[in-house]
């Protein structure tokens, strides 16, 4: 029988990959508060499975019923031990009782700043309410997020399987993101520290204005190409880095500066949420439905078309320095619910 909470979570437009099976999401979340050990025992608490300590920076979860989940201080140079290098030029060897205290002053000091990330397998849209448990565990374990201190820059990543490698279904989700982003930014109320931090810069207005552009019809080489030109990094509200690498290689990146980050996958890389693990009562829900409205106006070819006319009749100014101006006039032509609503978008 369904969990009474599973109608939380919206269905989008295209429920099913090509191949017809039941499209995943996997999910990463940011948070403090509570150590690397901790969060993995609360894991297997909540999912079953086994527990691996790989080290003090990285863990697993093995075996449960979606698969292995990943926790990880959420920094590489912590999990390279890259501060044991500076300890080696000195003399030091890494197994001595001194460097063993300075590792443990400088993985105290970080678990202050460093978030642990968990990185869930890639789960089944129609059952991401049973992950719903977990996030109450955490949250009870004493879990902070996003709003439990100025300096939480913690984000929720979503990363949704594509329906299918269209170019014009990729182009119609970044116009439609792009289209709804301001209402998005606003009902969601992303934290400050995580918008003045570089993980989400706004794309640019150009380049908006460019692929709204109702004749805008590229073919797969010319999308990639328009927005590697425009966008070469991953630091994006919604990063198509990871499908473009699935679809067409690692070559495309050679003008990326971060492309060691960038893991190949059939999903769009959704990271503009706040993790707000440590409020009574969340889960992913409402984000995920957010995401979902996304899908749903894309899938609407002819209100695509007019919201973007709209948008490119606007003054020049760019949108994202107005105050309500495009805000209000999508959210009253859409009927979008308002901050942290949650009711479903239609």
């Amino acid at each position: 029988m369904p969990s009474p909470n599973a109608s939380r979570y919206d269905s989008p437009p295209r429920s099913r990959n090509a191949a017809g099976e039941m499209r995943k999401v996997g999910l990463e979340i940011e948070l403090g508060g509570i150590s690397l050990q901790r969060t993995l025992d609360l894991l297997q608490s909540s999912l079953g499975g086994t527990v691996e300590v790989q080290s003090r920076t990285e863990g697993a979860l093995h075996d449960t019923a979606f698969g292995k989940f990943k926790v990880e201080l959420d920094s590489k140079p912590l999990k390279e031990r890259r501060y044991m290098h500076v300890l080696e030029q000195l003399g030091m060897e890494p197994d001595s009782s001194t460097a063993q205290l300075v590792e443990e002053s400088v993985l105290q000091v970080a678990s202050e700043l460093v978030p642990i990330e968990i990185v869930t397998p890639p789960i089944p849209i129609d059952r991401l309410h049973e992950l719903d448990p977990l996030w109450s565990s955490l949250r009870s374990a004493g879990a902070e997020d996003t709003h439990s201190s100025v300096l939480n820059a913690f984000g929720l990543h979503l990363n949704p399987e594509m329906p299918d490698g269209e170019t014009a279904t990729l182009l119609g989700v970044m116009r439609a993101f792009l289209l709804l982003e301001d209402w998005i930014m606003d009902a969601s109320r992303i934290d400050i520290s995580r918008r003045i931090a570089p993980y989400i810069r706004p794309f640019p207005e150009a380049y908006r204005r460019m692929i709204l552009q109702p004749d805008y019809a590229p073919d797969a080489a010319g999308l990639v190409r328009d927005y590697l030109t425009h966008s070469p990094t991953r630091n994006r509200p919604v990063d198509l880095l990871p499908l473009f690498v699935h679809l067409h290689g690692e070559a495309l990146l050679k003008s990326v500066s971060d492309a060691p980050l960038v893991k190949a996958r059939p999903t769009y890389h959704y990271r503009l949420p706040n993790c707000e693990l440590a409020t009574p009562n969340w889960s992913p829900a409402r984000d995920w439905n957010r995401w979902v409205a996304v899908e749903k106006l894309a899938e609407n070819p002819e209100l695509l078309t007019e919201l973007s006319v709209s948008y490119l009749e606007t003054f020049d100014l760019p949108l994202r320095l107005q105050s309500g101006g495009w805000l209000d006039s999508v959210r009253a032509r859409l009927s979008l619910p308002g901050e942290d609503s949650q009711k479903s978008v239609a």
